[in-house]
């Protein structure tokens, strides 16, 4: 299921001052999710016009600081774009892309915002070939953004607060088949110490069927190890228990 994202000719952007820079794929790392921070503040269009003239006017920063935003009806927003370099999440701005949530994320998050946030981290992985980590701005700075309520979402895997709509099913089962083949290739351990999309999903997916990885953060370390050999135990009549997620292992989980 594709989105449409509003360019920055779009929504009236004033453009940046300079041209951008643009990221070294080789080197970035992962994505991090902000909030307003602002109470009772703007939406929709007027929220982002309110970030890039906050930003370039206040700030004296390029552009508007994000990569991308994503208002309370789900709509996304092109900031600086795919890409480029941020001014959101220093010092991790040459490291990772940015995602903005426009609305204030210590209250419930509409679930049209949920479903944009997670297809818009989707897309971006698709493009570092889903090897990056997911994580709070929180994570990266002293800081309590991106709000209580959507960091412990974003902790608990991502998950949308509601069943999908039945059109939604072959598009999920769409994205666990194009991970599976990856990880049919190359296979999710902690000694490879592998990353990314396919881990996140792996996480989520343990989470759900009561085995604890740890952070759903999309970085296989030793807790999301031992979630996994639990998760083999229960099946070994039919699975390997090495802690690693193999095409087999991958199958049972979603099975």
């Amino acid at each position: 299921m594709s989105k449409t994202i509003i360019s920055r000719k779009g929504w009236g952007s004033k453009g940046p001052k300079k041209p951008f820079t643009w990221l070294n794929k080789n080197r970035v790392k992962g994505v991090a999710l902000h909030h307003s921070g602002v109470k009772n503040g703007p939406s929709g269009v007027a929220a982002v016009k309110a970030f890039e003239k906050h930003h370039m006017d206040s700030n004296g920063w390029n552009a508007i600081a994000y990569n991308w935003l994503v208002d309370e009806e789900g709509v996304i927003y092109e900031g600086r774009g795919a890409g480029v370099v941020s001014a959101a999440t220093r010092p991790w701005n040459s490291r990772t892309e940015s995602i903005c949530y426009t609305g204030d994320g210590d209250k419930p998050v509409p679930s049209k915002a949920l479903e944009s946030i997670r297809w818009l981290t989707s897309s971006v992985q698709e493009r570092y070939d889903n090897k990056l980590w997911v994580k709070g701005h929180r994570d990266l700075a002293s800081t309590s953004c991106p709000g209580t309520w959507l960091y412990n979402w974003l902790q608990g895997g991502m998950g949308i607060d509601r069943l999908p709509e039945p059109q939604e099913w072959d598009g999920i089962k769409a994205q666990i088949d194009r991970l599976g083949a990856i990880v049919a290739k190359k296979p999710l351990s902690r000694r490879r110490r592998s990353r990314g999309e396919a881990v996140r999903v792996a996480q989520e997916r343990l989470k759900a069927l009561g085995f604890d990885p740890g952070p759903v953060d999309g970085h296989f370390g030793p807790r999301t190890r031992v979630a996994v050999m639990a998760f083999q135990k229960r099946y070994r009549d039919f699975l390997t228990v090495d802690g690693v997620v193999g095409s087999n292992s991958w199958r049972m989980l979603f099975a």
